[in-house]
């Protein structure tokens, strides 16, 4: 007979009491948890009905608008009337007036340049991801391309995206949310959580188990969908397995399920009431544009699921259920003894209190630029060896942290230290570039932009498109934004949430007077955000400054130190060489596109999907035309 597991109301379950821990938690780690859910808003892992309701708001005020401003449906149709009445009977002149009709009536009602964006963006396309944007959507939409193409080439190209669409949802998408979990719950008892907890799973080497037990959760919940009446059972019940995985990576997949499962019996509905309560919340957010779920609502909420967690865990244990055992990270609820830490941190306290390595080589002019840009003409031998020693520092600095007890204690965790990737533990981001760096990694994230704005404009256009206003194979504006990340954000870069709000600052100014420059000497736009949300004279927009943000973080934490390493291992007297050739060719592609720019349609000024008229049937006086 299985025992029935029900914690009692008045043991764990006081909503009062949960929710004030939860603004405890939150208050602590604001702008952190608000970075969370907005990556989680960014990857669609959570909050999707945040987009429906900045939507609703959205269409809402648009209606107005429209009203106050005289365009009331009926002079639209008129419009659109109009447009089709002058193509006669040809079906493909129709076909095409009436999607010029369509783009005008949208252009036209949606006051597309507002500041609060009706039309396009992540955080106004809710409806669209939840048609078209799901795992099951996307592997369904790929193979009809791929067995209807025509094209090898084409072929070739879609497969390539469909496995990178794949492998993003699983290893991506799908658990971010057991991420976000693990930064909530050390922010509970730890006052600083390192921005290396983003990397979790990859950094204990469990990042497929992992992906694969939110995958099996995903794939149990659709299952329990597809009988209607079970699919809030399935919800509710397997609702803790991304705070069991976040605890305890080393969990099977079905050990997970099954734990969540026995710790939801009974438990159900008051974790339903849970949900009722904060919904006063949601709808608040739907009396400000969305703003508040993404600053607030959402935060608060996973917070509240995290309180939840911790309570059903520790009824669970108390009551010695089935697997209890595997809830085996007593870290994350309770600090170690300081005793305890100081043992097993004594070579950290024991380092931290070593002085500074200097390095002496460098003085005057030199000096300035490394200390304050990060920049050096060279890597030399005393360069790389004050960084060994400044890489180090930063790092017993870091776990200084934990040795105080300020942060989780990573050598005190149930995944043994040899198992876990120490490369990713040892990226020293504080270190020098040299210029031979810097001009690779320049070109390196051009190119990366150059081809990610290829494939992005494949998939909304269906055809292939050299953006940007030079001609080769390059975007400027991604290896200009990566340097000036890299050496103007030098000072902060000690500090992730001031370098985050920096770098969204920077990239911003960048990206807004690099457009308005280019649209008074060309007088074309080469991008523009018209109807993204908070986007300013189509320019900028709330969600390009947070891409930036998240971006920059994984640059200068991440992406450039390994870069940097790798750089540093290839041949000097090949690499220089390549180096300097392709400064040329860079070079003399500007002196080009100065007096020839880049520009065409998709390039600039058209910036709307094709007319697809094969994807269009209406009927006229009674006959169809397909």
């Amino acid at each position: 007979m299985k025992e029935q597991i029900k914690i009692s109301n008045e043991f764990a379950f006081s909503r009062k009491t949960i929710k004030h821990d939860a603004r405890r938690n939150l208050r602590r780690h604001y702008t952190l948890f608000v970075v969370v859910c907005l990556v989680s808003l960014l990857v669609q892992a959570e909050f999707v009905n945040s987009d429906y309701v900045i939507k609703l708001r959205s269409q809402f005020i648009s209606d107005v608008t429209d009203a106050a401003r005289g365009t009331f449906a009926y002079e639209t149709v008129e419009q659109v009337g109009e447009k089709v009445s002058e193509a006669g009977n040809d079906a493909d002149t129709f076909y095409q007036a009436f999607g010029d009709a369509l783009e005008d009536l949208s252009t036209s009602n949606g006051y597309a340049g507002d500041v609060f964006g009706r039309s396009k963006g992540v955080i106004n396309s809710t409806i669209n991801y939840l048609a078209s944007d799901t795992f099951f959507s996307h592997i369904y939409t790929a193979i009809y391309s791929i067995v209807g193409s025509d094209s090898l080439a084409e072929t070739i190209l879609i497969a390539g995206m469909v496995w990178f669409s794949i492998a993003f949802w699983f290893f991506i998408r799908n658990l971010y949310v057991a991420v976000s979990r693990r930064i909530i719950l050390e922010g509970r008892i730890y006052k600083k959580i390192p921005v290396s907890r983003f990397l979790f799973f990859i950094r204990a080497k469990r990042w497929f188990r992992s992906a694969l037990s939110m995958f099996l959760m995903v794939a149990l919940d659709f299952a329990g969908l597809l009988t209607v009446v079970l699919g809030p059972v399935a919800y509710y019940g397997l609702f803790l397995m991304p705070f069991i995985i976040a605890e305890n990576p080393n969990i099977k997949p079905w050990q997970a399920a099954k734990l969540s499962w026995r710790m939801m019996r009974g438990n159900k509905l008051t974790l339903f009431m849970v949900d009722l309560s904060v919904l006063g919340w949601n709808i608040l957010g739907l009396f400000t544009l969305g703003i508040l779920n993404v600053l607030y609502v959402n935060p608060y909420i996973v917070c509240i699921y995290a309180e939840f967690y911790v309570r059903a865990r520790e009824a669970y244990k108390k009551l010695n259920g089935p697997d209890s055992d595997l809830l085996c990270d007593d870290h994350l609820y309770a600090k170690a003894d300081s005793s305890k830490l100081a043992e097993v941190y004594a070579d950290v306290i024991e380092e931290v209190s070593k002085p500074e390595y200097q390095l002496e080589e460098l003085q005057g002019r030199k000096k300035f630029i490394a200390d304050h840009f990060g920049v050096v003409l060279i890597n030399t031998k005393d360069e790389i060896e004050y960084e060994k020693n400044e890489s180090r520092r930063v790092r017993m600095l870091s776990l200084k942290d934990e040795a105080e007890g300020k942060t989780y204690p990573s050598r005190l965790s149930n995944i043994p230290d040899k198992k876990k990737f120490r490369s990713l533990g040892h990226i020293h981001y504080m270190r020098h570039y040299s210029l031979l760096s810097l001009i690779v990694l320049f070109f390196i994230f051009s190119g990366f932009g150059w081809v990610w704005e290829l494939i992005y404009y494949y998939i909304k256009q269906g055809r292939l498109i050299n953006r940007g206003v030079l001609h080769g194979p390059w975007l400027p504006i991604y290896g200009f934004g990566g340097m000036m990340v890299l050496i103007f954000l030098y000072m902060v870069r000690k500090k992730p949430v001031v370098f985050f709000w920096s770098c969204i600052a920077l990239c911003g100014s960048v990206e807004y007077f690099g457009g308005w420059a280019l649209e008074m000497i060309y007088h074309e736009k080469w991008w523009d955000y018209s109807g993204y949300f908070l986007n300013i004279n189509g320019r900028i927009c709330a969600e390009g400054l947070f891409t930036f943000g998240v971006c920059g973080l994984a640059f200068i934490y991440v992406l450039a130190p390994l870069l940097d390493d790798r750089i540093r291992k290839w041949n000097r007297k090949i690499v220089t060489p390549v180096a300097l050739v392709l400064v040329a060719l860079f070079v003399a592609d500007m002196i080009y596109s100065w007096f020839v720019p880049n520009t065409g349609s998709g390039v600039t000024g058209d910036f709307e999907d094709e007319y697809q008229p094969t994807q269009i049937s209406q009927t006229i006086d009674g006959s169809e035309l397909s």
